[in-house]
């Protein structure tokens, strides 16, 4: 999925997901390719859930669970929604648990499905990012001194930003 869009990862999700009928389903905040953010969101939108964004604690309450959402600036906001839900979560979200020799065990045993596009009645379609070509680029060391007096080469540093870089 890394190599698609936001859109066309979370419509091959939701057609993956929906015959699951999760009452929790838990995705990552950002991808670390191209790190929009959105696939979480979006798969909410599709599936008609309800969502939160970087969260950070997640607990069980009467209603159905309470996620605490890291903001700007050190801030946090707690919230109650109700199940099902769909929650991308923050990174560092919890300590790593490792898996008892009883659960790898089982996990053997289970039975993983493996779908394709096709078999979930999506079109594969053109993924919108295309690796053409990888490479270093040429190391060049261009340094240009100016003379004259401090102004005067500051106007030349101005002049060469101006029309050669064209930055300013």
């Amino acid at each position: 999925l890394a190599a698609f869009d936001p859109l066309s990862a979370a419509q091959l999700l939701a057609a993956a997901v929906k015959s699951e009928g999760a009452d929790l389903i838990l995705t990552g905040l950002q991808s670390d390719d191209l790190g929009y953010g959105q696939t979480g969101v979006i798969l909410a939108e599709l599936l008609g859930m309800p969502h939160a964004t970087i969260i950070m604690h997640v607990e069980k309450s009467a209603a159905g669970i309470r996620v605490k959402r890291e903001l700007e600036d050190g801030w946090f906001q707690h919230v109650e929604m109700p199940l099902p839900a769909l929650l991308t979560i923050q990174s560092g979200f919890s300590k790593l648990r490792y898996a008892t020799l009883m659960g790898i065990k089982k996990a053997k045993s289970k039975e993983v499905r493996r779908v394709t596009a096709e078999s979930l009645g999506i079109a594969a379609g053109t993924p919108s990012v295309v690796l053409q070509r990888i490479y270093l680029p040429e190391r060049t060391k261009r340094t240009q001194l100016f003379e004259g007096s401090p102004k005067e080469a500051a106007a030349q540093l101005v002049e060469k930003l101006k029309f050669e870089a064209r930055v300013i």
